[in-house]
């Protein structure tokens, strides 16, 4: 097992996760709902599973060679991307909004499984970063257990910091300051994630005309 490269790659990935992106923005959205956050956390943490498996067996490559499917990858993301941005500008338009998602989402576990999740799935951005990451970090000599132990590590990393997070924004002391901030941190938010998107098809307008 080729330790120094786990090494590598699990210091890239923690500064990954602490870079601010859609996931950040998220778990910011679900700090009011303790449940909810940490289903957020291990939504994150399958997307980033799912990545990494399909980085490491080539399929992602595969599908970014694909123009078409990579270009319907691309508008999903977009589509996605905006749907949580409106919703979240929405949210930060209505006087009583909170820090958290709507009412609507109940603070279910598994509501923010499925948001955590299809955030980080559908990120078309993570699907090229893992790309870049692992395959210029794992060639072809490194073998299957090392790249088992790959797999594991990015998505025991993922699980711990973001499970951290949630535990830590759904406290007593932090939800105090985050309530007087709820329509700030909501509008942030849905401009994050409707930049995202906006970049997202700004790529796709580029390609297609390029």
């Amino acid at each position: 097992m080729n330790l120094s490269l786990l090494v590598t790659i699990g210091l890239i990935h923690l500064v990954a996760l602490a870079s601010p992106g859609p996931d950040m923005a998220l778990m910011l959205r679900f700090a009011a709902q303790r449940r909810a956050a940490m289903g957020a956390a291990l939504g994150i943490a399958a997307g980033i599973l799912v990545h990494s498996i399909l980085s490491l067996t080539g399929i992602s490559l595969l599908i970014q060679g694909h123009p078409l499917l990579f270009t319907l990858v691309r508008l999903a993301g977009a589509v996605y991307m905006g749907w949580l941005g409106w919703g979240a500008l929405q949210a930060a338009l209505t006087p009583a909004a909170a820090p958290g998602m709507p009412t609507a989402a109940g603070g279910l576990p598994g509501n923010g499984f499925w948001s955590g999740f299809n955030t980080n799935l559908f990120n078309p951005k993570a699907l090229v970063f893992f790309i870049g990451l692992l395959a210029a970090l794992v060639g072809p000599e490194v073998n299957w257990l090392t790249r088992t132990a790959l797999v594991a590590e990015l998505f025991l990393l993922s699980l711990i910091w973001f499970v951290l997070l949630a535990y830590w924004l759904s406290s007593s002391r932090v939800q105090a300051r985050l309530q007087a901030w709820s329509r700030s941190i909501n509008g942030l938010c849905g401009l994050l994630f409707c930049g995202v998107a906006g970049s997202i098809l700004w790529l796709v307008i580029k390609a297609e005309f390029a």
